[in-house]
């Protein structure tokens, strides 16, 4: 598994976004979804920067979604971003676990099985699973990036 690091300057007022327990709607996802979408769009640039190409953001099905995915050179790359906003909330990277993860390769086998012009070649299709995690309350902002972070090693479901 390989990390790599980039600085993003990100002054803690940009956007409106809160970098600390402000509020005690920490834990509601609506409130959460602006701040999540805000980091997923500095994780694009940080990805392009890297020489990725990105393929789609936000993919749903069935209660599973794709952050993004993008591709680097023939792989297609399934990622997950996550972040936490102050130091109370832990490592970023635990939050993906083996439920999150299957939730991850369950849209990701709908997105090879659907979706022909980005996966022409299906099941078959060169691909992986990678995290990216910020502590958004770091400046300047730093990715880890996971490659590899985990393998979707189950039987192929029914779509």
């Amino acid at each position: 598994m390989q990390n790599t690091l980039l600085h993003i300057n990100l002054l803690s007022t940009e956007n409106g976004m809160k970098t600390n327990n402000e509020t005690s709607k920490e834990n509601n996802k609506p409130y959460n979804k602006p701040k999540g979408n805000y980091i997923e769009t500095l994780a694009s640039a940080y990805l392009c920067s890297e020489g990725y190409q990105i393929v789609a953001r936000n993919y749903a099905y069935k209660g599973g979604e794709l952050d993004i995915i993008a591709r680097d050179g023939k792989t297609l790359v399934f990622v997950e971003v996550k972040s936490v906003w102050n130091n109370q909330q832990g490592n970023p990277a635990a939050r993906v676990n083996a439920l999150k993860q299957k939730k991850i390769w369950k849209t990701a086998c709908h997105f090879l099985a659907t979706q022909k012009d980005e996966a022409p070649q299906g099941f078959d299709t060169p691909c992986r699973f990678d995290v990216l995690t910020a502590r958004a309350y770091q400046k300047p902002l730093q990715f880890a990036h996971y490659k590899n972070a985990f393998e979707g090693t189950q039987v192929i479901p029914q779509i």
